[in-house]
């Protein structure tokens, strides 16, 4: 089954501003009851500025003009392309039915996510998904198939020659040789996008750092050093949350994968599903008896703060220079 190679070539200090900013909206202050939350991000109102908005309709209509361009692209190489329906693909992590992700309910449901995705109620079975241009692709030979999937998505990019046994070596991502789906990725999500500006170089490398700012504060140290603490009392030996995290993942991956139609090993999901429930429980309870998770936050914010107060002006230029380009 082919899938719509994603964009890679995003800047890194992007990267780091989402982690920052937790691809929320404008900071609101803390709740009622003083809890704090990414939505408190500091950074978040630049980066809703810079184009970072989730808000679905907006998602959606980026995926239509994305399958638009896959559609006239595929006309001028020779083929047929009915655009997909992508009214279903983008969906909230929030629904009514389900704990905030950074409660405790959550975990004690659904741990981190890993093993228990297809039981959040927005993963549950809906409409299967039907590929439109599947009659169109039936009536083909298979050198015809070869042909039409090559100029939807471009020559593989993986290279011949592996840098040892087992592991080819994956080319650089070039938008040029991605297909149509390339070029339509390119023009929705890339092109004139701020953040390549060589004006913003310097600044955006700067962001990209904030992410290793933070975790070297001598707050997040202190607060992560208490959580661990905690966890050790608990049976754990994790230096902070996304070990534990990262240990139910990498776990995951380690169950082999069926050949034929691509699915693990029931039983071992099941028994892992465990393990990441109690895993996670404990890593919330151990976040907010610790305070843990508000001081990391309090400390992110102000590394953030502080580089807000440093780069103000050229923010400002950014951001200004970024509504333009929406605007031609």
């Amino acid at each position: 089954m082919r899938t719509t190679r994603t964009t890679t070539a995003i800047a890194s200090a992007v990267v780091a501003l989402t982690l920052l900013a937790g691809c929320s909206g404008g900071g609101s202050g803390p709740t009622d009851d003083g809890t704090l939350t990414y939505e408190d991000s500091p950074l978040a109102a630049y980066w809703e500025q810079l184009g970072g908005s989730q808000d679905p309709e907006d998602a959606d209509a980026q995926m239509v003009r994305s399958e638009e361009i896959v559609a006239a692209c595929m006309q001028d190489e020779g083929f047929e392309y009915t655009p997909q329906d992508t009214s279903t693909m983008t969906q909230s992590f929030e629904d009514e039915d389900m704990p905030a992700w950074d409660s405790l309910e959550f975990a004690e449901q659904y741990g981190y996510g890993a093993t228990t995705s297809s039981e959040m109620p927005m993963n549950k079975a809906g409409e299967e998904f039907v590929d439109p241009n599947a009659d169109y692709l039936a009536t083909m030979s298979e050198s015809e198939q070869t042909a039409f999937y090559e100029a939807l998505y471009g020559k593989q990019t993986m290279s011949e020659e592996p840098t040892d046994e087992e592991t080819p070596v994956e080319q650089e991502y070039d938008w040029t040789t991605a297909g149509c789906q390339g070029k339509a990725q390119h023009e929705v999500y890339e092109d004139g996008q701020v953040y390549d500006d060589p004006e913003f170089k310097d600044l955006m490398e700067g962001m990209s750092e904030l992410y290793t700012d933070m975790e070297k504060d001598e707050r997040t140290i202190a607060a992560y050093r208490d959580w661990a603490e905690c966890m050790a009392e608990a049976g754990y030996d994790f230096a902070n949350p996304q070990e534990a995290q990262n240990s139910i993942y990498e776990a995951v991956n380690e169950i082999p994968y069926n050949e034929e139609d691509g699915s693990q090993d029931p039983a071992a999901l099941a028994e892992l599903r465990d393990d990441e429930i109690a895993t996670a429980t404990a890593d919330r309870t151990c976040q907010d008896s610790t305070g843990a998770a508000r001081k990391v936050l309090e400390a992110q914010f102000a590394v953030e703060q502080d580089f807000i107060d440093a780069h103000k002006d050229e923010l400002d230029a950014m951001v200004e220079k970024a509504a333009q380009a929406d605007k031609s």
